[in-house]
């Protein structure tokens, strides 16, 4: 690593613990033999073709196994981001998350007690649920496994520890450097992956969602938060989040423009393109106009968008959701050091426009910003009112909701 790299990826390291999640469950199979069958079957080469396997004990006496192994894959999926063959959990969540790994392997470990004691009888159970035929019976007895052998198949573990990049030689930490470059595209598409299976399991073919739903994206944007010191658009894409979810009132059903505003928010995040485009978006406008020292990012939005109301000093209603531990009442992101400015448009500019527009490519100068916010206002339908909020970034002030109309899905500026 050269110099500065290798002080960033020092940086983010240090802020990461790496987990390795090691779970091995017996399958309760064996290989199917052609014997077992009975039959003088004419079998092609066994590396061809396999006849499969058969079960040798009750597959619900191994269920929980696997339900304990899921819950600890969920709670690391949902803390953490996929590193190195493992998850890289931050600092601040780190102790919380080994807490309850450390409960689920007690938990595993009783229930291989349990299992291990009637493990005998088990066996015996099933083999008698095959009484009517005796061959299938005598092709379980002869698979049975030795409960010494079994127990030592069934374990959980988990370890953590910190990865510290190797100085002496740039050559040897070239892999790791190129990890930790990609943990945020990683995230990213972690992100896309959970907000595509809320959009087919919530969204798709119905009219409103519940508080279920909202808290599954309360999740994504603890996660978001939490790694926001991999990359600052990882912070930008959360703080999007809040602008749209920090409107909504504190209980569901969310239907109408709530429930549109949600899936047009849930369908972009469920495309890693369009994260990162988004994210662009953000970053490079809030740089062009914090660029400039003569005119403020309040005058900006002024000037271009005169149809303004009195100012109010409600904010929004938080959801406060206890399953995702999460208080979004103390969420920095809503916290406003000043007044909030209502304003009213529709621009005629979607989200698609926005986001592959080469004039977004560079810095947009006020001038251009100008221009674009003239031809928001010209095509404008429908005024509708965006709370603008002084304490998200400045890309907010000029894009904070996407919403969906007419099938397409677009900035409101």
């Amino acid at each position: 690593m050269q110099n500065s790299n290798l002080v960033q990826e020092t940086q983010i390291l240090s802020k990461l613990l790496l987990v390795d999640l090691n779970v091995s469950i017996w399958s309760g199979r064996k290989k199917l033999r052609a014997e077992d069958l009975g039959l003088d079957l004419n079998l092609p080469p066994s590396e061809l073709a396999s006849l499969g396997s058969k079960r040798i004990t009750d597959p619900d006496e191994i269920k929980e196994f696997d339900r304990l192994k899921r819950r600890a894959i969920r709670l690391l999926e949902s803390n953490g981001v996929r590193f190195m063959g493992g998850y890289g959990l931050p600092n601040d969540v780190a102790p919380a998350v080994a807490a309850e790994l450390e409960e689920i392997r007690q938990l595993f470990m009783q229930q291989i007690q349990t299992f291990i004691g009637k493990y005998d009888q088990i066996c015996k159970d099933w083999m008698d649920k095959w009484n009517g035929n005796a061959q299938w019976r005598k092709a379980i007895e002869n698979a049975i496994t030795p409960k010494a052998v079994v127990e030592q198949r069934l374990g959980f573990r988990f370890t953590l520890c910190r990865v510290v990049p190797d100085a002496s030689d740039a050559a040897l930490s070239k892999g790791l450097e190129n990890e930790v470059q990609g943990l945020s595209g990683q995230l990213f598409r972690e992100i896309a992956d959970a907000a595509g299976d809320l959009l087919d399991n919530s969204f798709v073919g119905k009219g409103s969602v519940s508080r279920k739903a909202v808290s599954a994206m309360l999740k994504m944007h603890k996660k978001l938060s939490s790694l926001a010191f991999l990359n600052p658009k990882v912070q930008d894409v959360a703080d999007y989040m809040m602008s749209v979810i920090g409107k909504l009132p504190k209980n569901g059903p969310y239907e109408g423009s709530q429930f549109q505003d949600l899936m047009a928010l849930i369908m972009n995040l469920s495309d890693e393109t369009k994260i990162l485009r988004m994210a662009e978006v953000f970053s490079k406008t809030a740089i062009d106009v914090q660029s400039s020292s003569q005119v403020s990012v309040q005058q900006v939005v002024d000037v271009e968008l005169p149809r303004q109301v009195a100012a109010t000093s409600t904010e929004p209603e938080l959801i406060d959701d206890d399953e995702t531990a999460f208080d979004l009442a103390s969420a920095s992101v809503l916290a406003s050091s000043g007044s909030a400015d209502l304003l009213q448009t529709d621009p005629g500019v979607t989200l698609n426009d926005l986001m592959t527009d080469s004039a977004l490519e560079g810095e947009m100068s006020i001038g251009e910003l100008s221009e674009l916010a003239n031809q928001i206002q010209s095509n404008a339908v429908q005024p509708e009112p965006v709370a603008v909020t002084s304490a998200l970034p400045v890309a907010h002030f000029v894009a904070p909701v996407v919403q969906q109309q007419d099938g397409g899905i677009q900035f409101c500026m």
